[in-house]
């Protein structure tokens, strides 16, 4: 049994240690050391990452597609050159987040329903200004004191901030069916009590540039609200992407077959086959008879495109000649089918 040290060997070995005077130079004791050193990372569990790399790394495509459409919007109405540009994603606490924002700012707070609490996206107000002078004719490079924005001002961007949103939750909707509701704007961020001042938040920061004017936005989500999107991505694991881009829903067969019930399609008979020889098939006329390879009592088959489906007895039917479907040749489309539309 190995031998267990006292307290005071134990505070002995420790000063002896911090004095320098144990030799570590052994190769076996230099190796441990190097591959402790090598492991151990440093932990801040006052803030905790509550997310992991992989985690962001989905929540951050979701939201580099949000900033795709967002340029596309932005150029469409403005008629400018856009530069809507994800830069970064960060786990903080939310008082962290306020004091990292100017102290006159625009901010709209909206719900994500069904999901629980409050998000903020908050617009630089040198971006919000130089919107505004591109809508009244000008290149965007107004300069003007911080102040609140006048009424007149909130008025001409509050249309863009709202298309901003929608395509937020047309985002969002890729994953999760959402709601995103908006419930009223702010101008100081000490005002905006959407979360605890402890609780931890996810904060993505946009690099935005139009025309002359550029900003910065910001998004930021309570923690429980992204995990609940992270449980949906998780859930939806080789449905929501893969290497050729979306994956069609469970239901999208069904779909696309029922889309194709009204299309026509060309059928045909076969009644039979024969082989003749080319100076037979030269010489035919009018009134000879070719023998084929089925009596008249025989089922034929009815090809549906080049594919044969069923087989059928022929008849007539009024003036028509007509076949009635014996059976399915391929038993396993039908059943296919079947199951499908039921």
């Amino acid at each position: 049994m190995a031998n267990i040290l006292s307290q005071d060997e134990v505070d002995a070995l420790l000063s002896a240690v911090e004095q320098g005077d144990l030799d570590g130079s052994a190769d076996d004791e230099d190796g441990l050391e190097e591959s402790v050193i090598n492991t151990v990372v440093e932990y801040n569990f006052r803030r905790p990452n509550l997310l992991t790399k992989e985690q962001l790394r989905g929540f951050n495509s979701l939201h580099e597609n949000f900033s795709r459409e967002v340029q596309a919007m932005l150029s469409l109405h403005l008629r400018t050159a856009t530069d809507f540009k994800l830069v970064s994603i960060d786990q903080q606490q939310y008082n962290e987040f306020i004091l990292s924002l100017a102290n006159i700012s625009h901010l709209t707070l909206f719900e994500i329903k069904p999901l629980l609490g409050l998000a903020v996206i908050e617009v630089n107000l040198s971006l919000v200004f130089g919107i505004v002078d591109l809508l009244l004719g000008g290149q965007g490079d107004v300069e003007t004191e911080t102040r609140k924005l006048t009424e007149v001002e909130v008025a001409i961007v509050e249309p863009l901030l709202k298309n901003m949103i929608r395509q937020l939750e047309a985002s969002w909707n890729i994953v999760i069916p959402v709601k995103i509701q908006p419930t009223r704007n702010e101008s100081n961020p000490e005002y905006v009590q959407a979360a605890p001042s402890d609780a931890p938040v996810v904060v993505l920061t946009f690099d935005v540039k139009v025309g002359l004017a550029n900003g910065i936005v910001n998004l930021c989500y309570p923690l429980p609200m992204v995990q609940s999107l992270m449980d949906q991505m998780s859930g939806k694991s080789g449905q929501f992407d893969n290497y050729y881009g979306k994956a069609n829903a469970d239901d999208s067969r069904k779909k696309m077959l029922m889309a194709m019930m009204d299309v026509p399609m060309y059928s045909s008979v076969t009644l039979g086959q024969a082989r003749i020889a080319t100076k037979d098939l030269l010489t035919l006329a009018p009134g000879d008879v070719v023998v084929l390879d089925k009596t008249v009592h025989d089922p034929v088959s009815v090809m549906v495109g080049r594919k044969p489906c069923f087989t059928a007895r022929p008849g007539q039917r009024k003036r028509s000649l007509a076949v009635k479907i014996s059976e399915w040749i391929t038993h396993d489309v039908n059943e296919e089918i079947g199951n499908l539309l039921k």
